[in-house]
């Protein structure tokens, strides 16, 4: 063995050594007898695996004058112990500030538009997302979502999910449910003020399969994505309107039906109880020839930054 690395060893049993004297001395000032004899166990383990000639070398070193135990405390030797194997000094940083800076935008936009009233004769089909009558309008936005406006109060239901009812003058999206009437799970009728009659083929706990919308004579299909006849291509309205209404009638099911009243999206039942909406305008009797639709839209940009700097000293 070279004499460098026998003397890095030394070294470092000379250090232990030291630990486990702090140890026994502290221990022994403090009246911990448990910890000053483990502390000793452990030294006297040392001295039985180092040579006699490194005993005598390592005594002539750490024993002071007096006694093997007792130890010079000026020495500091916790220090020591603390230095080995403490947390590692952190290097001083730089004193530091946070800058916070709050960014807020409101954009307004208010937009007001006079429509005039065409005149509808009977029920009639725009295209696959767009049907009418001369009172109610009724828009297919995906396979899973039809909205029945009244025209002339310029208020609307829609249908959506599995199915929920969103009417447009109460708060939230979601009014009431198909599951809030119990006579049937599959066929649930809507009667307009126009004698139109529209039945929505949907579970309760299910999406639109198919819509049958019938004006006197007239019948017009929907189908939904619920359906097993669904695609992309040919879902939603039926490209015309078929002349077979009175034969439909008996093929589908009212179901469970309620009645429009009140200011245009009021629902009830046949006993003339609410079962969903609520009045919130006047109760359009007249058909208007035309209405002003105002539109008020605000969107408000709230950004919140923190900017940490480092401050030099």
């Amino acid at each position: 063995m070279s004499d460098t690395i026998e003397s890095s060893i030394t070294d470092i049993r000379m250090a232990y050594r030291l630990m486990l004297h702090s140890r026994i001395s502290e221990a022994r000032q403090k009246g911990d007898r448990t910890a000053e004899k483990a502390a000793s166990s452990e030294l006297e383990k040392d001295d039985a695996q180092i040579s006699d000639a490194g005993k005598s070398a390592q005594s002539a070193v750490i024993t002071p004058q007096g006694g093997p135990n007792d130890l010079n405390v000026d020495i500091r030797l916790a220090d020591l112990y603390k230095k080995i194997y403490g947390p590692k000094e952190q290097p001083e940083q730089s004193p530091q500030a946070k800058v916070i800076e709050f960014f807020e935008q409101v954009e307004t936009q208010a937009t007001l538009t006079y429509v005039s009233m065409e005149k509808v004769d009977g029920l009639v089909v725009r295209n696959r997302n767009l049907a009418e009558t001369d009172r109610y309008r009724f828009e297919f936005s995906n396979g899973s979502t039809l909205k029945i406006t009244d025209k002339w109060s310029n208020k609307s239901t829609t249908i959506w999910g599995d199915p929920h009812i969103d009417t447009s003058d109460q708060e939230g999206e979601l009014n009431g449910d198909f599951k809030d009437l119990t006579e049937s799970d599959k066929y649930t009728t809507f009667m307009l003020s126009d004698n139109t009659r529209i039945t929505f083929t949907a579970r309760d706990s299910g999406i639109i399969e198919q819509v049958d919308i019938f004006k006197g004579s007239q019948h017009l299909t929907g189908i939904g994505s619920g359906s097993n006849n669904w695609d992309e291509a040919g879902g939603l309205f039926a490209r015309s309107v078929n002349n077979d209404g009175f034969s439909a009638l008996s093929s589908v099911p009212m179901g469970d039906t309620v009645y429009a009243g009140g200011d245009g999206n009021d629902w009830y039942d046949a006993a003339k109880n609410l079962v969903w909406g609520k009045t919130t305008g006047p109760i359009v009797t007249n058909r208007p020839s035309s209405y002003i639709e105002f539109t008020y839209n605000q969107r408000i940009t709230t950004q919140l930054s923190i900017l940490q700097v480092n401050q030099q000293v």
